[in-house]
């Protein structure tokens, strides 16, 4: 781990540890280091916590004055990030989120062109930057970068997660705990087109309320749901929606081993499981 990444970016508490001038800086490098001889592209996606759009602006403006063109997402799920930069050749996808933590923190998570973690040397360098050991140029005149909304690439995403999945959920009751975090802006979309009946709670992001007492790592609520409507299953998910934890419909909890568990013997029977392998 460096100075400010670490194993899932830089987090810290917003305008205390972690401060607008470190996301500015964190999208001046990216910006000068994807924009030597052509306007580079960057998207940003973010959560829903007070200091999201905050970041986001900081980051936009960085990597604009250093000659990138920015798309920011706005509320998406973390691997919506991974996975669109990955799919629509940009350089690089970063993602606004402190995941599991209160929402008075934040983080920022980069991504590489293929949707995977930054190399470390990026991140010493980006480190650099920001402790002021290396200086870099400002764009100037038509070499200044845009910044984009494209929120349309939410939809990108969602479809395709529907193009992942073919069984008919129509006699399935999900109860879903979304948060009040990225999973509101996908989860009941996605899980209702393949029919299933779904109902929410912690659905109403107000930018205070992620993760308080709710999501992956509070499911007391959802299991008492789940048992109340006589659910099939309970869904839990984190703030930024790349993880999750399940309840069964006796209002147990399923963790992540038995969930992957269950998924790669399904694939297995389908011949869709991979060398017959499953990897955490």
């Amino acid at each position: 781990m460096g100075k400010y990444f670490g194993t899932d970016g830089i987090r810290g508490k917003a305008n205390e540890t972690l401060r607008v001038e470190t996301a500015f800086a964190v999208g001046r490098y990216l910006g000068y280091a994807f924009s030597k001889e052509k306007h580079g592209k960057i998207l940003i996606g973010m959560d829903t916590r007070l200091s999201s759009s905050m970041f986001e602006a900081a980051l936009a403006a960085g990597a604009s004055a250093s000659g990138a063109d920015v798309y920011c997402l706005k509320v998406v799920p973390t691997p919506a990030v991974a996975y669109l930069t990955g799919l629509d050749d940009f350089d690089c996808g970063v993602m606004i989120s402190a995941s599991h933590n209160p929402f008075y923190d934040n983080g920022i998570k980069v991504f590489n062109h293929q949707g995977v973690k930054i190399s470390n040397d990026l991140e010493a360098e980006i480190e650099a930057f920001i402790d002021h050991k290396i200086d870099i140029p400002y764009a100037e005149d038509e070499k200044i970068g845009r910044v984009f909304d494209y929120r349309e690439g939410l939809k990108r995403y969602t479809d395709h997660l529907k193009s992942l999945f073919t069984m008919d959920l129509s006699e399935m009751t999900l109860a879903l705990d979304t948060a009040n975090g990225s999973a509101t802006t996908s989860a009941y979309d996605v899980l209702t087109s393949f029919g299933a009946h779904c109902i929410l709670i912690h659905n109403q992001p107000d930018g205070i309320n992620i993760n308080t007492h709710c999501g992956s790592t509070h499911p007391q609520s959802l299991q008492a749901l789940v048992k109340g409507v006589k659910a099939n299953l309970g869904l839990a998910f984190d703030g930024d929606a790349d993880r999750l934890i399940a309840v069964d419909e006796s209002g147990n909890l399923v963790d992540g081993d038995k969930i992957i568990y269950a998924c790669g013997v399904h694939m297995k029977e389908q011949g869709l499981l991979v060398k017959n392998k499953v990897v955490t």
